[in-house]
């Protein structure tokens, strides 16, 4: 069996699938998978936070409410991962990222593939017999690019388009569409401001006009947590055309309206880097940041080579 712990909300929640679904189809898709969503509910369930891949094409996951690895895990892996658990709540090895990135490595022999330090686990060569448990974002996409047809397969969600966002599909169908994702909310507060906004109006303005420069005749439509912010902040020039996404669709219906454009500009999101991995047509352009985390003790492996990068400067 493959046991799984999801955390956060869908962006966060579909990294940790694509690791799992390419080390079942590794596994020959012969075991079952058991999931836990208890570390997703960590907010309101209408923001997100709670199973959010029940919405889409994948593939069987029995959820359980119980510890996986205490349940389902041989019983080296549980004294394994209460040693594990021991250690992260030291805070001189907790605070110590080099440390416990080197304590995940040495677990996976064990069939026990954590991301709780770095997040830049990287798809194992071979897989250990027994029983497999998977926790974390494994945010790279090289742990699941060898998959990419499987995943936009699956990653489409099971409920048709919304009739309410029919004008909205007509648009995003244009040949020179772009999606524009503008993160707000926690990001814009005291607590997290100084780790994760990157993306300032200045940042937006910049890779408009540089979408406009590579592309005939763009039309901009933008995606954000708060729309209202957005139209307030960030000045398109006349003559541009743009649209706005209402603000409160369903996570699924949003993420689908936004792979549906043909070019992306992105925030320093996973919602927004997931959107236009899923995207489908050919030639498409993607606008990032120079880097993911204002933080600049923090990296990520999510800005591709691809990725013309805009600075806010």
């Amino acid at each position: 069996m493959i046991g799984v712990d999801f955390t956060g909300r869908l962006g966060n929640q579909l990294f940790t699938y694509a690791f799992l679904r390419n080390v079942w189809e590794r596994q020959g898709r012969r075991c079952c998978i058991k999931a836990n969503f208890k570390r997703c509910r960590t907010g309101n369930f209408e923001e997100g936070f709670d199973n959010s891949i029940r919405f889409f094409h994948t593939v069987p996951v029995q959820e359980e409410s119980s510890d996986l690895i205490l349940t389902h895990g041989t019983w080296k892996q549980r004294a394994i991962y209460l040693y594990y658990t021991a250690c992260s709540k030291l805070p001189w090895i907790a605070r110590n990222d080099r440390l416990m990135t080197r304590i995940e490595q040495k677990i996976e022999q064990y069939g026990l593939y954590f991301t709780g330090a770095a997040d830049k686990a990287r798809f194992p060569d071979t897989l250990p017999s027994g029983p497999l448990f998977i926790r974390g974002y494994f945010q790279d996409k090289n742990n699941f690019e060898n998959i990419r047809p499987i995943l936009l397969e699956e990653l489409t969600p099971t409920t048709p388009p919304l009739p309410s966002n029919k004008n909205l599909y007509e648009i995003a169908a244009r040949p020179d569409s772009v999606c524009v994702s503008v993160r707000c909310g926690d990001y814009l507060s005291s607590q997290y401001k100084s780790d994760f906004y990157v993306c300032t109006p200045r940042y937006f303005q910049k890779a408009i006009a540089l979408i406009r420069e590579r592309t005939d005749n763009p039309t901009f439509i933008f995606f954000s947590n708060d729309i209202a912010w957005v139209k307030n902040n960030i000045r398109v020039p006349e003559d541009v055309e743009c649209y706005y996404e209402s603000g409160t669709d369903p996570a699924w219906e949003t993420l689908r309206l936004m792979y549906s454009c043909h070019h992306f500009i992105i925030s320093n999101s996973t919602f927004a880097w997931w959107a236009q991995y899923l995207g489908r047509r050919s030639g498409k352009i993607v606008v990032s940041p120079t880097h993911w985390f204002a933080n600049p003790n923090w990296s990520s492996n999510l800005i591709d080579d691809s990725f013309l990068q805009v600075s806010d400067g």
